[in-house]
């Protein structure tokens, strides 16, 4: 019935078109068929087949047909008691992998600029089109001149008036059209004699576009334009495709109009045949719908759908898509944790006083957190199931000790470990934070690195093949070919987000058997996004700092009030401690108006001529950037004038200052990780963050007025609180879960629909954790779910291959 509805409208619109309109309005057989076929006698289709070709007055006397004969089919449908439903049920449906295998360019039912339209987006495959969703709608419904309001977007139905040149600015080209006693002028930016011969006086267009109202005057600029009434992309709510991520291919609106019928083809002919793949228990639990109407009505809502609902990503078929997003990213994560844990690890022997004993040997008291965190490392490594556990650490909450504790228990039982950090800073860091305490249990620590001389190289190399070398601590050098362990039973990788997959990979693969991986993390990561980036790990959370770290004071200095904040610099390097002073950009960019750190670096040194002032930036090579940073270390310079490239967990204790210039061009996450770079000695610490004059005094312009107002609600989260969970959770609020957010989305899980910025979405990734952790203890190797585990396998499959990797 909805079918023959809509063909009724259709057919009663364009039979209203003028004799000229109406011979060059093309796509009506194409579109008729689609909704008739089912309903109209065999010699009536073929009659629709050739309705594009006729002549005005023959297809006017078609339409008039064909409008009495679907009357009489709805009338006749009325009278009669529905039978249809039952059989519509047993369409078959195509194998999941079909979807997959036959290739959009291979069809012949898609134009050639249809095509051309999903090579641009990276289409292949039908799949690759039924879930290539909407960024957002638009309302493209006609609409009247005399009820349009200034800045409403809208389709309208206008009869050319007039068409000149003319001279305004950008503007070249004038149109004038009617619509009963309202004028609207369309302008131009362009004279092309194309518009001469589409405008021409008298005819009837189609315009959509943005309408402005200056007094009684009526505007629109730079409408599109359309010649013929087409269904598909008029007179409904339609949907807005872009690439999310990929900014570099610049999609037009023709290109989105492309898209649209293409994909409205491929909704037509193969979703019909679309499996349902979710749980039914599911589907009904949460009432939502099934896949093909969810599928259809996200890229065609039905009519009376809400607009702004749609745009807000909360209509039932959007939400039952999204749902499905999450879940299968949760199964992939569940599957791969129940997988880990069918193979074999060698459980460690640990002895039962050891926190106590460990503890012994430290000059200062565990935090609770820290014991809790170690406490449930020992329960995973002495069971025979490989451990896959992160911790997660606040800044400055002393995850190292953890690692040191760990690696000891493990050592202690005749066993090796592998810590891996990424950088040759943080290595030689860690191996002075190890020697430390093994050297109180006689247990050698070896560090090997890229600069590590290459005879000490081979002789490290035999010591690990022997097993000699229990604990090793790297970077890059670690997974070199000639490296060779003899019982690899603990990997500890640093700051996780900051290797690549494949490394982890070759690290563990040294081992020839499955290790207990440790993933050490100094990014507070909200919750919501723990689940998403991390669900097949256990968490450990660390947030108390150690007994006796004496608090960072965090003050916000607009740029006029410098020489406050250098008074209190120049106190504080008169006392014998350092500064870091921290820019947000590498080179000078105009149009940013950011001091770059090489003139940062003279202005500092004009602030301070009498201090040592020292620069590192990221053009410097790896070399010189650790041999900056280890003369800092040892007192060699006063202030470091530094961009981004401060590497988390570096330790300087005697620096008690962190400048930020330009704060507002930092994440709050981001800003926290710097901050946590000082007061980690037995002096306080201060964080300035300095930002523009212009953000202290109220703007005109609302726009900026709203931003000024949002950018000093944020530092000021900074000023309020030092709780790192805290500031992750505003990140997440405020700038959408910046950075993590950012690599996670559009890299790691290449979401279509999905969104973690969206405050629903994540309430919905909990319920699809709780799902999918349910199925898996149901079902471990979803053999009851062959089409669930074929997507989970097409969509996270790689990183099924990497065995044991966080």
């Amino acid at each position: 019935m909805k079918n023959l509805k809509q063909a009724k409208t259709i057919i009663d619109k364009v039979k209203s078109y003028d004799d000229k309109l109406l011979e060059r309005t093309t796509g009506l057989s194409e579109t008729l068929l689609t909704l008739l076929e089912n309903h109209l006698p065999e010699g009536l289709i073929d009659d629709i087949r050739q309705i594009d070709s006729l002549t005005a007055p023959k297809k006017r006397a078609l339409l008039d047909y064909l409008s009495r004969a679907v009357g009489q089919v709805m009338e006749d449908a009325v009278k009669e008691p529905p039978r249809e439903k039952k059989e519509k049920k047993s369409v078959k449906t195509l194998p999941l992998e079909d979807f997959f295998r036959i290739k959009l360019q291979e069809l012949k039912i898609l134009k050639p600029v249809e095509k051309r339209a999903f090579k641009k987006v990276g289409a292949e495959n039908i799949y690759d089109a039924l879930f290539f969703m909407p960024r957002r709608y638009e309302d493209r419904r006609l609409k009247k001149l005399a009820k349009v309001r200034d800045g409403e977007t809208g389709l309208f139905e206008l009869e050319v008036v007039e068409i000149k040149k003319i001279n305004r600015g950008k503007l070249k080209t004038q149109v004038v059209l009617r619509q009963g006693d309202k004028l609207l002028s369309a302008y131009f930016v362009h004279d092309r004699p194309f518009l001469f011969s589409f405008f021409r006086k008298g005819k009837k267009v189609l315009l959509y576009g943005k309408v402005s109202r200056f007094g009684k005057e009526l505007s629109i600029v730079q409408p599109e334009i359309f010649n013929t009434f087409d269904p598909v992309i008029l007179d409904r709510i339609v949907p807005v495709y872009s690439l999310r991520g990929d900014t570099g291919v610049k999609i037009t609106s023709q290109t989105i109009n492309h898209l649209r019928r293409g994909i409205h083809k491929i909704l037509k002919k193969y979703l019909p045949y679309f499996p349902e793949y979710m749980p039914e228990e599911i589907l009904t639990k949460y009432k939502l719908p099934e896949i093909k109407k969810a599928v259809e009505s996200t890229h065609f809502p039905p009519e009376g759908e809400n607009l702004d609902k749609l745009n807000e990503f909360e209509s039932r078929p959007q939400l039952r898509l999204i749902f499905d997003e999450l879940f299968i990213l949760e199964l992939a994560q569940s599957y791969r944790k129940a997988m880990i844990q069918e193979n074999p690890a060698e459980p460690v022997k640990i002895p039962a006083n050891f926190i106590e004993l460990f503890q012994k040997h430290l000059p200062f008291q565990l935090t609770e957190d820290q014991k809790k965190a170690l406490r449930d490392i020992l329960a995973d490594i002495s069971k025979p199931v490989p451990m896959n556990r992160m911790v997660q650490g606040d800044v400055g909450s002393g995850k190292t000790m953890v690692a040191v504790g760990a690696s000891l228990a493990v050592a202690m039982d005749g066993k090796q470990v592998a810590v891996m950090a990424p950088t040759e800073i943080l290595a030689q860091q860690h191996y002075r934070n190890f020697q430390n305490i093994f050297s109180k249990y006689s247990i050698p620590v070896y560090l090997l690195t890229g600069s590590t001389p290459q005879k000490e190289k081979r002789e490290i190399y035999e010591k690990m093949e022997s097993g000699e070398a229990k604990v090793v601590i790297g970077t890059h050098a670690l997974i070199q070919d000639e490296v060779r362990f003899k019982n690899l039973s603990l990997v500890i990788v640093d700051e996780q987000h900051r290797f690549g997959v494949e490394q982890r990979k070759a690290l563990i693969e040294k081992s020839g058997k499955m290790p207990h991986v440790l993933v050490m993390t100094a990014t507070p990561i909200p919750r919501t996004l723990t689940l998403a980036l991390f669900g097949d790990l256990d968490v450990s959370i660390i947030k108390q700092l150690p007994a006796g770290r004496k608090p960072v004071k965090t003050v916000l200095y607009y740029d006029d009030e410098r020489e406050m904040m250098l008074e209190k610099i120049r106190k504080e390097l008169d006392s014998g401690r350092q500064a870091f002073v921290v820019y947000p950009l590498i080179e000078e960019s105009e149009k940013m108006e950011l001091k770059s750190a090489e003139e940062g670096y003279r202005a500092w040194s004009g602030y301070f001529p009498d201090k040592k002032i020292l620069l590192l930036h990221g053009r410097m090579s790896q070399e010189e950037k650790e041999n900056i940073m280890e003369r800092f270390r040892a007192g060699e310079g006063d202030i470091l004038v530094s961009t981004t490239v401060i590497e988390v967990g570096v330790d300087v204790p005697n620096a008690t200052v962190m400048v930020i210039e330009d704060a507002y061009r930092f994440g709050l996450s981001q800003i926290h990780q710097l901050r946590g770079r000082v007061g980690r000695g037995q002096y306080g610490g201060y964080c300035f963050l300095v930002i523009p004059s212009k953000f202290k005094h109220k703007s005109g312009n609302p726009e900026e007025e709203k931003r000024r107002q949002k950018t000093l609600e944020r530092l000021k989260i900074l000023v309020k609180t030092s709780d790192g969970f805290k500031i992750a959770e505003a990140d997440l609020e405020l700038r959408g879960g910046g950075d993590i957010i950012g690599t996670a989305q559009s890299g790691r899980f290449n979401f279509s629909i999905a969104d973690l910025t969206r405050p629903k979405d994540r309430i919905i990734l909990e319920y699809a954790k709780k799902e999918a952790e349910n199925l898996i203890k149901e079902d471990p190797h979803l053999e009851g779910h062959p089409y669930l585990k074929e997507l989970m396998f097409r969509k996270y499959g790689d990183r099924f291959n990497l065995v044991n990797i966080a």
